[in-house]
């Protein structure tokens, strides 16, 4: 769901990286799961299997498993295991009520709860470019690719999976042209990434990266975020021109603007917790990613993250059902002291997301009865794969489902989106504050023959009546700007302020 910081999805006997949650920061966990050597793998997971959409293909014998990555010209080994059997396969894939679909279940959840993973279609042989010659990928990234055919795959994946050109009315063959116009066979790694960063820019989309096995990053927002926005105030304040130009920055500066920006993060809470009642109401679990108090009959819950509630395991499964457990056990301690209020302010404002089944578990704290939450499909070519319907419905005992507030702003992103999305459809929920970033997809990855890590959406995401909020964000019902200098200076909240008085009418 998306969505962010990372957990990498991949096959958990297979350590490669394919697709992981919103915001991924690539510090996801791998997958290696120690294999027994037992019973081959049952017949009904042997064959040729491919998910449209997402370019990935298994091929499944007896006791090995191969799974590749492709485009129409290029396909990559992304690793080959042998010796396994088929509990350690049903670790991640299992059957479905049809006999030639599988699905890929782990990383969007646990085997009892989550989104409906990806699904793969039994065929007959593999994409033609892993018939044909597949690209094995060196540990090292040692590669006999030049620059042009580096970029020709790079661009060659954003052509055929990039999940929608026409939001940003991008023509991608033009930017390629453009970007690439410099690129020679010769042309150096720092070379090739400036023109594949350069790439990027015109589809303004906060889920696509690029990363260098030497640590550069480049990516684009979306829309302008909090951190942002804090940024330009910086430059306003110190007479520079924003963007920031690399030409004026020094380490002097440098320093400069992290104590500017850590000391607004601080301010920002403080102005928060001045609602509180006294300083000992304010209550938090989960290493602060849930904190809470009550105040004149309301209560305010701040969800930090969709991410990090449980340490990282080699074994993926256990480090979804893990998670889970974690993030059930926070909402029982905060919900069982928040029962009692009028109203609940829910804050998501500085939340980048993390994982759909994590907002899925936190949104079904609030629901009343089972309903059909949002949907989900990938591109898949000019048409698109089929679409999965998502429920959520009550899970536990411990909940609330008095009248709510959510409060979102720019800075709400994927996951966190995703637990927007779900609230929105609850008739007892108002949306206040900024329409949320805009950025839903999970994050599609791929890695090239140099090294280089290459992340894009590539899927819907829509509301029930088949609404796309891509790019746009989720909007309010009531509009109220987040963290201004005016707020800041002032020393007040107007999306507290705001939800207060909504609830209290």
């Amino acid at each position: 769901m998306r969505k962010t910081d990372v957990l990498r999805v991949g096959l958990s006997l297979l350590a490669a990286s394919i697709v992981v949650g919103c915001g991924s920061n690539n510090d996801g966990v791998s997958n290696n799961i120690p294999l027994p050597i037992a019973d081959a793998i049952s017949t009904d997971y042997q064959g040729n299997w491919v998910a449209p959409g997402y370019g990935l293909s298994l091929a499944i014998g007896k006791d090995a498993v191969t799974l590749y990555q492709s485009t129409t010209d290029y396909c990559f080994i992304m690793n080959i295991e042998e010796e396994v059997d088929t509990a350690a396969l049903e670790r991640v894939i299992r059957t479905t009520d049809t006999s030639d679909t599988l699905e890929w279940y782990t990383g969007t959840g646990t085997d009892t709860f989550g989104p409906p993973g990806y699904r793969f279609n039994k065929v007959v042989s593999l994409p033609a470019s892993c018939e044909q010659d597949p690209i094995s990928l060196s540990p090292t990234f040692e590669t006999d690719f030049d620059a042009l055919e580096l970029f020709d795959m790079y661009t060659q994946i954003f052509e055929e999976y990039y999940v929608d050109f026409e939001r940003m009315n991008v023509n991608w063959s033009d930017v390629v042209q453009t970007t690439g116009a410099d690129l020679t066979a010769t042309s150096t790694n720092e070379a090739l990434f400036e023109a594949m960063a350069y790439a990027l820019e015109p589809l303004a989309d906060g889920h696509n990266h690029l990363i260098s096995p030497q640590g550069l990053e480049y990516k684009v927002t979306t829309k302008q975020t909090m951190l942002e926005r804090l940024v330009e105030d910086f430059a306003h304040d110190n007479d520079l021109a924003y963007p920031i130009s690399g030409d004026v920055v020094t380490p002097t500066l440098l320093a400069q603007l992290e104590e500017f920006l850590l000391d607004n993060l601080s301010l920002q809470w403080d102005i928060v917790t001045d609602y509180a009642q006294n300083d000992a109401d304010i209550k938090s679990t989960a290493n602060d990613a849930i904190r809470w108090f009550k105040n004149d009959g309301l209560g305010y819950l701040f969800i930090g993250t969709m991410l990090g509630y449980a340490e990282n395991t080699e074994d993926e499964l256990t480090f979804s059902r893990n998670t889970l457990t974690a993030v059930d056990a926070a909402l029982d301690e905060a919900l069982t002291d928040l029962n009692d209020v009028e109203g609940l302010i829910i804050d998501v404002r500085t939340n980048d997301g993390g994982f759909d089944f994590v907002s899925m578990a936190i949104a079904s704290r609030f629901a009343q009865e089972e309903f059909h939450a949002f949907s989900k499909q990938a591109r898949d070519g000019n048409s698109r794969t089929e679409l999965l319907d998502v429920y959520v419905g009550p899970r536990s005992e411990i909940n609330y489902t008095g009248p709510i507030a959510v409060l979102t702003s720019s800075s709400t992103v994927s996951a966190a989106e995703t637990f927007t999305m779900i609230m929105d459809e609850m008739p007892n929920v108002t949306l206040i504050g900024e329409a949320s970033h805009g950025a839903f997809s999970n994050v599609l990855e791929w890695t090239l023959p140099n090294g280089f890590n290459i992340g894009m959406s590539n899927e819907f995401y829509l509301t029930p009546e088949g609404v796309w909020y891509e790019g746009s964000g989720i909007p309010v019902d009531i509009e109220v700007p987040f963290f201004t200098r005016e707020q800041r200076e002032q020393g007040i909240d107007l999306g507290i302020e705001a939800a207060a008085a909504h609830l209290l009418n």
